[in-house]
């Protein structure tokens, strides 16, 4: 179940920021932890790591901003290599720390991603499926034999992500999207 419940202002730690959220996407993952499918996710965790909002505490304080949930310690081996997705030592907003469904969020200044002043909130928070759709396609890119714009595509999955990879390969010229 969901539930509106007042909760103490998030905690700061060495080196965190506090963020007043104005938008947050629900990803999939959300409805799989809402559905109880999400042993990584337990209640009564708040969810939320598609979010974007105004820096009110720490580094940055003013700023319009939208955030990399996944806080790794960027001195471990596979940080150093730049596979940080693998770091031991990671958490992750709406996952293991507590997410942007809440008024406030506490998250690393080094994952902040600063965007323009006046972009739309809602635009914003569609950031990290976005950049999901965009790994994606630059994966794939690396394993064609032919420039993307003359391949056939067929993308599986009509959710957000899906959706923003047929976008962003019509934007690369391809026309063939199924």
């Amino acid at each position: 179940e969901v539930t509106y419940r007042d909760e103490p202002e998030p905690a700061l730690g060495d080196g965190d920021v506090l963020i007043e959220v104005d938008a947050v996407g629900i990803c999939g993952s959300d409805l799989h932890a809402y559905h109880g499918h999400d042993p990584r996710r337990n209640p009564p965790l708040i969810l939320g790591h598609e979010l974007v909002g105004r820096i009110v505490q720490g580094p940055g304080a003013g700023r319009r901003a939208t955030v990399n949930p996944l806080i790794t310690c960027g001195h471990c081996e596979y940080c150093i290599q730049g596979r940080d997705n693998l770091c031991a030592h990671r958490t992750m907003i709406g996952m293991t720390r507590a997410g942007g469904f809440a008024e406030r969020v506490a998250t690393a200044a080094r994952s902040v991603i600063d965007i323009p002043q006046d972009m739309d909130a809602r635009a914003a928070a569609l950031t990290e499926p976005a950049a999901t759709a965009l790994h994606a396609i630059n994966l794939s890119m690396k394993a064609l034999v032919r420039p993307l714009p003359e391949c056939r595509v067929l993308v599986l999955g009509g959710g957000a992500v899906g959706l923003l990879c047929a976008l962003l390969l019509r934007s690369y010229g391809v026309r063939d999207v199924r």
